[in-house]
């Protein structure tokens, strides 16, 4: 059967989300390419006169398991280049927190909702999506089933990870590998594990607090057992939500098919081994202060630094009155050098180098 359609995207991959441009009522928006997640619109942007109050009661819960009610409202028209959704259904949220911590503003999310009943070939070398409502015929080795959430059509499915066998969320919104909650970790972890204190992680309705684990896991989909993936560098927050994110899906050259509700993925060539790079530290702005919000318990680190510390300068970035033109700045240096001089509050000046996260676990 002849391809009744397929159109190349381009994207933006930032802070490992993939960002897409649409268009809504003749206005671009950047948009989270988000198969974790029901479509999403800013308040800013659902403020027009043709979008429609949906009567449906929406409870929705982010990646740190936090819950909201949010209103549902349908957008007549959803362009992405030459594709237009028409009549899509959008949760509706407040983007502001979201938007004060990033350098790109983002106006929505693009979830499965929309991904539904068409097939999503996501190049990671080409930072281009390659959309179709036919399945690709092009080589894939594994092959995992999922099933698909009501309404949001979320793409779920099993793990086995040690021994346990997990509900796993198929997530392109998550920057991690691997993500699984303190229920799990609880039941599989081992001796060598890094533990952290503070805001491991920020999603869709505020910061993940309080201790969160690294680790290092083999894991394989129950729909393949056989195929075994080896050394997944894995997150640990939260109780009971697992997520599959871009670290690992960026090394298999991933198909999404929501016609035939499976995952399609490209092994035989084995991802290149790389240090799991981290500068062991967190920071975050906060009502105008760049601020130490999580800490690895490593003991280096823990000598310098605590969480809640302010940080008044990083190398010649004056941060005491933090706006955002700085903490872009700050965020761009954290991934251009391998050294940082960090000054605190009290003046006191520490250089900090990034660490192998793997030489902990």
């Amino acid at each position: 059967m002849s391809q009744a359609f397929e159109y190349t995207i381009p994207f933006t991959l930032y802070e490992n989300k993939i960002l897409i441009e649409v268009v809504i009522e003749k206005k671009k928006y950047n948009f989270v390419f988000d198969s974790g997640a029901m479509s999403l619109l800013d308040l800013d942007v659902v403020n027009m006169k043709k979008a429609k109050n949906v009567a449906i009661d929406l409870q929705a819960e982010d990646a740190n398991e936090q819950k909201k009610k949010l209103d549902v409202v349908q957008v007549p028209s959803l362009k992405l280049e030459n594709i237009n959704f028409k009549d899509g259904y959008f949760a509706v949220h407040d983007f502001d927190a979201i938007n004060e911590r990033s350098c790109v503003p983002i106006a929505g999310i693009f979830g499965s909702n929309l991904m539904n009943n068409l097939v999503w070939k996501i190049d990671f070398a080409r930072k281009v999506l390659i959309v179709s409502d036919q399945s690709f015929t092009e080589h894939r080795d594994v092959a995992i089933s999922f099933e698909k959430e009501a309404f949001s059509n979320v793409p779920y499915t099993k793990l086995n990870i040690r021994g346990e066998l997990i509900d796993l969320v198929l997530d392109t919104g998550a920057g991690d590998a691997l993500t699984i909650g303190k229920t799990t970790f609880d039941k599989i972890k081992d001796e060598t594990f890094l533990e952290g204190t503070g805001a491991s992680a920020t999603s869709l309705f505020g910061n993940n607090e309080g201790v969160f684990y690294e680790d290092s896991m083999n894991i394989s989909f129950a729909s393949q057992p056989t195929q075994i993936f080896k050394g997944i560098h894995t997150t640990v927050q939260g109780n009971e939500m697992a997520l599959l994110g871009i670290d690992f899906l960026k090394h298999y050259q991933p198909i999404f098919d929501y016609k035939a509700n499976k995952l399609l993925l490209l092994t035989e060539k084995e991802p290149a081994s790389h240090p799991v790079s981290s500068w062991g530290f967190g920071l975050a702005g906060k009502e105008g202060k760049l601020i130490v919000i999580n800490l690895f318990n490593i003991p280096e680190l823990q000598a310098q630094f605590k969480v809640g510390d302010q940080i008044i300068a990083v190398n010649d970035i004056e941060t005491e009155k933090l706006d955002k033109l700085q903490l872009c700045r700050v965020i761009e240096l954290r991934k251009q050098k391998d050294t940082l001089v960090l000054t605190k509050s009290d003046g006191t000046r520490v250089t900090v180098k990034k660490l192998d996260l793997q030489t902990y676990f």
